[in-house]
């Protein structure tokens, strides 16, 4: 693997780069300026082959082709990733068919980042082995999918099935259900997990720049096509290409797909020469093709070649049990990325989250955890941390019925076991049935604790916080005893979410040990 050269104005984003570059196996030099970079560059023989350059356009002086046409011409073979803020289509498209490999907008996210390195640094050397190297904090099996819902076990399955084939895949879902992560789910548990998994999203490349994006293109095939660049079916060769959004694609661009379905086969843009390619394909959309089919807007032949297994993934207001785990993992994430110090959600407000209809699905619930952990003042997130908008939407709304999840590994009836109306309104809580319990719990939570028969008052009256510190302390012990002192399945019988718990029990002394 060659060596990488970061010529970004910042010091900060430098460290972050050069950081994630090493982390993926090489070795990082930085520059301060292109002027500074060209000679490292042109420098031949000096015992250092430079493959890639991360170049921030900010250098440009307003011309950022000039910029990236330099460091080409002084080395044809480099790979580029330019980055820049607020980069018109027009110069994207020139920056693309001058031969700059990708671009980041400024500042980058960070997902689109992971992912652009690992395209980047996948391309530079010997394939990477995927599986020594796992995502941060991958909760299992299917990488960093949360839930244990009874829709999102639906999905599970087809993956199982489909993965072990080469079958193309269509995935169906709204815009933030997390569509490419069952993409990466598929590749990851299939015989091609050893080989690039390589993304694609047709909605946010131009027309004009996808087909040179896909296919590649010779050396002077356009104007500024100053060398031969490959497209992104041939980086997959091996392994898998997932186009998102598949919907959006030109019908020009519709027939060469059809083509790399039957034959397997690409030319590049420019060229003459037949390309094998060894690839599984896997798609995405969040639009109704079979409507764009009847308008004449998509290829029916193509639309049944990509819809060979078809794979719906849920919006997350049809999984609402799995949103106390996605929680609990976002808030996680955090705390590493970010030294936050929230813990968790109380339960008027995890009411509330419950409630509210999720448009933006997943992406939409990540993105209001991070408003609320950044502005948060407290450890626990309440009703005062969620948005306006959320508590106009939700105000008089009833919390929606939630099935009691076992603990992971345990067999779970994927549908709630409450019929009566005390077993719902315990659901209606966020616990599971009285008669799930396993002990005393249930009942003393069912019965009405305090009556005015039963208690002697004293004349200096009762130290009431000390009753009731006592009382939940007791209630603790019983759930950790009831569920086998497993924290998750205690933290359900008590209507708690694990880090809440935790911290309840850290306070009173209980131990705070994973469990």
């Amino acid at each position: 693997m060659g060596d990488v050269l970061i010529v970004v104005k910042d010091d900060k984003l430098a460290g972050r780069l050069a950081t994630a570059c090493q982390d993926r196996g090489a070795a990082t030099f930085r520059a301060l300026g292109a002027a500074q970079a060209l000679p490292e560059i042109n420098r031949a023989g000096g015992g250092r082959a430079w493959a890639g350059l991360l170049l921030d356009l900010g250098y440009s002086q307003g011309k950022p082709l000039d910029l990236a046409r330099d460091f080409l011409e002084a080395n044809p073979d480099l790979k580029i990733v330019a980055l820049g803020r607020q980069v018109e289509v027009k110069t994207l498209t020139a920056l693309m068919r001058l031969g700059v490999f990708d671009f980041l907008e400024l500042p980058p996210d960070p997902e689109e980042l992971s992912r652009c390195l690992d395209k980047f640094l996948g391309r530079l050397g010997p394939e990477k082995d995927d599986k020594a190297r796992p995502p941060a904090r991958a909760p299992g099996r299917y990488g960093p999918i949360v839930g244990r819902s009874a829709a999102l076990k639906r999905v599970f399955r087809l993956v199982d099935k489909v993965a072990a084939t080469d079958s193309t895949v269509m995935i169906h879902g709204e815009s933030g259900t997390g569509k490419e992560l069952i993409a990466r789910a598929i590749h990851q548990v299939s015989p091609r997990a050893d080989k690039a998994l390589i993304p694609v999203n047709c909605g946010a490349i131009p027309e004009e720049l996808l087909e040179a994006e896909l296919f590649g293109h010779e050396k002077g095939a356009f104007t500024n096509a100053i060398r031969t660049r490959i497209g992104r079916f041939e980086m997959a060769d091996g392994g898998s290409i997932f186009l998102d959004e598949i919907g959006d694609m030109s019908p020009k661009l519709q027939v060469k797909l059809l083509r790399v379905l039957q034959e397997h086969e690409i030319e590049r843009v420019g060229g003459d020469r037949v390309i094998s390619v060894d690839i599984r394909v896997i798609t995405a959309t969040h639009v109704d093709l079979v409507r764009a089919v009847e308008d004449g807007r998509f290829r029916e032949d193509l639309f049944y070649r990509l819809n060979v297994i078809p794979i719906t993934v849920p919006p997350l207001r049809e999984r609402l049990d799995d949103l106390p785990l996605l929680i609990d993992y976002f808030l996680a994430r955090f705390r590493e990325t970010r030294g936050s110090e929230v813990l968790g959600v109380d339960r008027e407000a995890l009411n509330r989250l419950l409630t509210y209809n999720w448009p933006g699905n997943v992406r939409e619930l990540e993105n209001l955890v991070e408003r609320m952990v950044t502005l948060a003042e407290e450890k626990i997130l309440t009703v005062e941390d969620l948005p306006g908008k959320l508590l106009k939407a939700t105000e008089g709304l009833e919390p929606p019925l939630i099935a009691a999840l076992p603990p992971e590994g345990e067999a779970d009836d994927p549908e709630p076991a409450a019929t009566g109306p005390e077993e719902k309104a315990e659901l209606r809580a966020g616990a599971p049935p009285a008669a799930e319990t396993g002990g005393p719990v249930g009942a003393d939570l069912s019965a009405d604790p305090v009556r005015s028969a039963d208690w002697a008052f004293p004349p200096e009256g009762l130290d009431f916080n000390a009753l009731v510190s006592a009382y939940e302390e007791r209630l603790i012990r019983a759930a950790l005893e009831a569920a086998g002192g497993v924290k998750n399945q205690a933290a359900r019988l008590l209507g708690l979410n694990r880090t809440t718990l935790v911290e309840k029990m850290r306070k009173k002394g209980l131990g705070s040990e994973d469990g």
